[in-house]
């Protein structure tokens, strides 16, 4: 009778014992694992539309959903027969028992049940495509001040943003009759020019703020659907915005050259996207800025990484910069093949590499994930494909 119970409890314990040992799923890994992939595959899909642009290729955006996961795991366990009662110690079943093993029983020969340990697991996504009148007005409009300033706030370098968002400049000087056109494009022969602005505007601390005085303008009927589908009691009301000159931010030893309008004064520009200024010789400089669109940042960016060395831009100002550990002069860098040490890698008709040290490829990088979110609204989410990974 005891060895009988003995083995029902060494049986109960090693049971218990193997069924934690069976499952050692955690959901915290699991929604580790779920975070990295998603940042990667977001990161990919945007690396892919740049060398999309590379090579004048049109875009395709998606919009990644929802993902779940689910995991399931059983044990069997085979226990061999007990003879329990009277004298069941001396009876020949017992005899014949005791040559058995507790576990891993063999069903055709003893009748007990065989072990076993059986899991499985699946992943489910959804993928939208970003194909809706909206999300395109939003991809193709100009990308405004305020847009700026946000970024200005998060610790984005001015140097980088101005190069991100300045599609080119336009300069008119007193008496001269005619316009100059200064493109931000590395390989055209006005970069030089382009690149004395962003000295200037670097220099003089160029800046955006709401408009003084602005009138105070209802959001687009598309904002206030979204606002009304979404439940978001805040205000539908929207403000101008302006470039100005911030004289906190001007460089140590700036002289003032007549800079208008000056962030915080009253001044109202027929332009909010226009500054002017005298140059070293007293003329006054009238310089119209034209803003990119997020289209068009792909655009610039897909070019700079066809042009490979000779579209590097090195950025000139200690912020853009930086310092050790975190130190970093150029603007976008992507390599073509891996030769290993690649933050972020995409195979699109070759490989192309974002490099461990490109840290400011790394920001812009998170920038148009940025913009890409602004530009989505809650009816970009209506067409969905539903994904589903399953073990192998």
């Amino acid at each position: 009778m005891r060895r009988g119970v003995a083995k029902v409890a060494v049986a109960t314990a090693l049971a218990f014992s193997v069924a934690a040992c069976a499952y050692n799923d955690h959901f915290d890994n699991r929604v580790d694992r779920y975070d990295v992939a998603s940042e990667r595959a977001r990161d990919q899909m945007i690396l892919t539309n740049i060398v999309r642009a590379s090579k004048a290729e049109p875009l395709a955006f998606q919009s990644l959903g929802q993902i779940s996961g689910s995991n399931t795991s059983s044990l069997q366990m085979g226990l061999p027969s007990l003879v329990i009662g009277p004298k069941a110690a001396l009876s020949a079943a017992t005899r014949a028992l005791d040559q058995q093993s507790v576990f891993g029983a063999n069903p055709g020969a003893s009748g007990a049940l065989a072990n076993g340990v059986t899991t499985s697991g699946s992943t489910s996504f959804n993928v939208t495509p970003s194909e809706t009148q909206d999300f395109y007005k939003g991809l193709l409009e100009p990308v405004e001040p305020q847009t700026l300033a946000l970024f200005k706030e998060q610790g984005i370098a001015d140097e980088i943003l101005f190069y991100l968002f300045t599609e080119k400049v336009v300069e008119e000087r007193a008496g001269a009759g005619h316009e100059n056109i200064y493109l931000n494009d590395r390989l055209d022969p006005s970069f030089d020019a382009f690149h004395h602005y962003v000295e200037l505007a670097m220099r003089y601390g160029l800046s955006a703020e709401p408009t003084p005085g602005a009138k105070i303008g209802a959001a687009s009927s598309s904002d206030k659907s979204d606002k009304k589908n979404s439940g978001d009691s805040t205000s539908e009301l929207v403000t101008d915005w302006r470039l100005c000159f911030n004289r906190k931010a001007w460089e140590p030893g700036t002289p003032y050259a007549d800079n208008h309008p000056l962030c915080g004064s009253k001044e109202k520009m027929a332009d909010p996207r226009t500054v002017t200024f005298r140059d070293p010789h007293g003329v006054k400089v009238t310089a119209h800025v034209f803003p990119r669109s997020t289209f068009s940042i792909f655009q610039y960016l897909g070019r700079l990484v066809a042009a490979s060395d000779s579209g590097k831009i090195e950025l000139i100002t200690a912020e853009a910069r930086g310092n050790p550990p975190l130190e970093d002069d150029t603007l976008f860098a992507v390599n073509a093949g891996d030769s290993g040490g690649c933050f972020l890698t995409v195979d699109y008709d070759g490989t192309y590499c974002v490099p461990n040290s490109a840290l400011n490829t790394k920001r812009i990088l998170g920038l148009l994930v940025q913009l890409l979110a602004l530009n989505t609204s809650i009816r970009d989410v209506g067409i969905t494909q539903q994904v589903q990974l399953l073990p192998q």
